[in-house]
């Protein structure tokens, strides 16, 4: 009994608890429990003073769920202590900026600030249905660059995956999977992969600490 509670938590539970993060390594871009980012020179001699999360971009018209990414690497930023601009004052920065006056992200970054911005774009946010399996996945690629330079400080891509179901063995464990599956499409599991990912995304940023006003 205690075995098949503990199959059930495992097969419901999202891909990759023990997540570990790699740098610079390609060979482990496609496995869903490793987080692969790449850490420039200047980033590893002077860490991160302040960061302001741009709008994220995306390949489908999902606009809500791109807003959803970046509220969610903004919100687990925080904790880390760097100085973070607020949301609004970005977007409203954004607002008053003139696209024609050179590079915009430079001309935002100077109106805020901050000269390091992160930006990037939403790779995938989907959910998939197999009767008996169900998977729903949020991924991103995410760059920190000093705005003024275009320099990259910092890369990252990652895909989280929450998954529902299984291989059933039998009639038992056909009717099991099959409620699991549907019910991993449910509730607030769109909402946790999302935060799973801007987690493991964040953990991947080196040295995270409140350094003061620039």
């Amino acid at each position: 009994m205690k075995l098949s509670i503990l199959l059930i938590i495992c097969v419901l539970s999202i891909t990759g608890c023990a997540t570990r993060h790699v740098e610079n390594s390609s060979g482990y871009a496609k496995q869903n429990d490793v987080v692969v980012f790449e850490s420039s020179q200047e980033l590893k001699s002077n860490p991160l003073s302040c960061v302001a999360v741009f709008p994220l971009t995306v390949k489908k018209a999902d606009l809500k769920g791109a807003e959803l990414i970046r509220r969610e690497l903004h919100a687990h930023l925080a904790p880390t202590g760097t100085r973070l601009i607020a949301l609004q004052r970005i977007d409203a920065a954004i607002k008053m900026t003139d696209n024609s006056l050179g590079d915009q992200n430079a001309n935002v970054a100077k109106l805020i600030g901050c000269d390091t911005i992160m930006v990037g774009e939403v790779t995938e946010k989907s959910s998939s249905y197999y009767g008996v399996y169900s998977e729903v996945r949020a991924g991103a690629n995410i760059q920190i660059i000093r705005a003024s330079t275009g320099d990259v400080l910092w890369q990252s891509s990652h895909t989280a995956v929450i998954r529902g179901g299984g291989i059933p063995f039998g009639i038992g464990s056909f009717v099991m999977y099959s409620v699991f599956a549907g019910m991993n499409l449910y509730g607030d599991q769109k909402v946790w992969v999302v935060q799973d990912l801007a987690r493991r995304i964040v953990l991947a940023i080196p040295d995270l600490a409140y350094r003061g006003e620039n």
